[in-house]
């Protein structure tokens, strides 16, 4: 179900994106489960080095029998200088078993 999705925003703004996942065309339910995201510098760079959102700090469900959630970005997150670029990725979790949904650049740009 992994699909490369790239982003981009205004470096040194606050950041909001929304997202619909679906899979054979179908809305992903997202009841039961764990939503997580990921941003980092690039795609080789271990978690660890990045921020990670749950629906705890960062991530809204919509509608979770429609797939839909808001990832909101505070400014104080996008530790990279404009024009650059991160990387994120966007993981489901459920009985211990995760799958990346959405994955991509998220590419800068100065104001």
């Amino acid at each position: 179900m992994s699909e490369r999705l790239d982003l981009s925003g205004i470096g040194g703004n606050d950041l909001s994106f929304s997202f619909a996942l679906t899979a054979a065309g179908s809305p992903v339910n997202l009841t039961g489960l764990t939503l997580t995201v990921v941003l980092k510098p690039t795609a080789a760079s271990p978690d660890v080095t990045g921020t990670t959102y749950t629906t705890s700090s960062g991530l809204t469900v919509t509608s979770a029998a429609g797939g839909a959630f808001t990832w909101a970005v505070p400014h104080a997150d996008v530790k990279v200088s404009p024009p650059g670029s991160l990387w994120y990725r966007v993981d489901l979790t459920s009985a211990g078993e995760t799958e990346t949904a959405l994955y991509g650049a998220l590419s800068l740009a100065a104001a």
